[in-house]
């Protein structure tokens, strides 16, 4: 099964425009962190890292992790979601 998730930061424009689009999408997972690292607990720490995310969420948000594939930012976020309407 294919697995998508879109890792967001809270208080994030383009993280809260890119939710926007998934409305009715109910094939992505959305993972949503505080912004700030330090309020992040082990959990969030070890989803953001085992998906090898963690580094990219230092510098920009949203992500979405297609299988192991990134799509970094809004618009190549909204490229692919145009590109694979489901």
């Amino acid at each position: 099964m294919d697995e998508k998730i879109l890792f967001s930061l809270e208080n994030c424009v383009k993280c809260m425009q890119t939710k926007e689009l998934l409305v009715g999408r109910d094939d992505i997972k959305i993972m949503t962190f505080p912004h700030d690292i330090a309020d992040w607990n082990d959990e969030e720490l070890n989803d953001a890292k085992s998906h090898d995310v963690f580094d990219d969420l230092m510098r920009t948000a949203p992500i979405l992790w297609l299988n192991g594939e990134k799509k970094i930012g809004y618009l190549r976020i909204r490229k692919w979601l145009q590109d694979n309407k489901k």
